[in-house]
């Protein structure tokens, strides 16, 4: 090792210490968390749960609390995306096996799961199945055939070359001499 390795190593662990987040970072990430979960808990009380969820999952991305995840479930509840609820309802306890509501929320999960297993059983039959390749509806419909494939537009060529060819050979043909036409009506006496 030369002499210089030891204030390299030294400086590295100096600007390790000064990027890594400090108690006054952590306080900030505390005091943006609790914003975000006030700004949540007032949208929840009006019903506006659309954006009380986004507040509570901001809240939770800064503190993963496993509380905020039952707020973002009773959001999701709220406005209907039973599975995202269950999920998160479902992580909550994971991550909180002591909750002191667990049985309420086992229940809400239950009660959750009942009304899927219901939406999907309603659905019309070809709404049922894997979207794939598919889709949704069924298989997706073949597509147009080309325009020089279809019966008609050979028809239509035929005709034009015929009617073409007709009037070549009539336009090209010579006519026969026979006595000049007049009004007065002429009289062939061949």
């Amino acid at each position: 090792m030369s002499a210089r390795a030891p204030h390299a190593v030294a400086l590295l662990l100096c600007a390790l210490a000064l990027l890594a987040p400090g108690p006054a970072a952590a306080q900030d990430a505390d005091r943006a968390a609790r914003a975000h979960f006030r700004r949540g808990e007032t949208h929840f009380a009006v019903g506006r749960f659309a954006e009380a969820l986004k507040e509570y999952q901001a809240a939770y991305e800064l503190k993963p609390l496993p509380g905020f995840l039952f707020n973002i479930g009773q959001c999701h509840r709220n406005l209907g995306h039973l599975e995202e609820a269950v999920f998160s309802f479902t992580r909550y306890l994971r991550l909180k096996p002591d909750a002191t509501n667990r049985a309420a929320v086992e229940e809400l999960v239950t009660e959750l799961e009942r009304q899927i297993a219901a939406q999907k059983a309603t659905r019309p039959p070809e709404l049922k199945g894997p979207t794939g390749p598919t889709g949704p509806l069924g298989p997706a419909p073949p597509p147009p055939t080309p325009v020089y494939k279809r019966w008609w537009f050979w028809t239509g060529i035929a005709v034009a070359a015929a009617g073409a060819a007709v009037g070549i050979y009539f336009g090209v043909k010579p006519h026969a001499p026979g006595p000049p036409a007049s009004g007065q009506g002429n009289i062939d006496f061949k």
